[in-house]
């Protein structure tokens, strides 16, 4: 049974702001291609929640790596799985404990 996807807010620009940085500085096809590995990602974790890893510090939130460069920060609940964060690899992880 699939679970529906919810997108929170800051993912929702998050993900805005990551397509807007790749169209400009890398083409619309580098984005298309994101969008098309992103809706792949997404229909994963959509069929199988528990597909990518839990979180060591915070066991209720998965990392999904969707490109090196990219990850995906979502939360398993009963009803729907909820997108969190998109997250530039390249930038400083202690960031990411003011996020998840």
């Amino acid at each position: 049974m699939s679970l529906p996807i919810i997108w929170s807010p800051a993912s929702k620009d998050e993900f805005a702001e990551l397509l807007q940085y790749v169209e400009v500085n890398f083409g619309l096809d580098a984005t298309l291609k994101l969008l098309e590995t992103t809706d792949k990602v997404l229909e994963g974790i959509s069929e199988h929640p528990a597909l990518f890893p839990a979180s060591n510090k915070v066991p209720s939130i998965r990392k999904a790596v969707i490109t090196k460069q990219t990850s995906l920060f979502y939360r398993i609940t009963i009803n729907h799985v909820q997108l969190l964060h998109f997250w530039d690899n390249r930038r400083n992880p202690d960031d990411l404990k003011f996020l998840v």
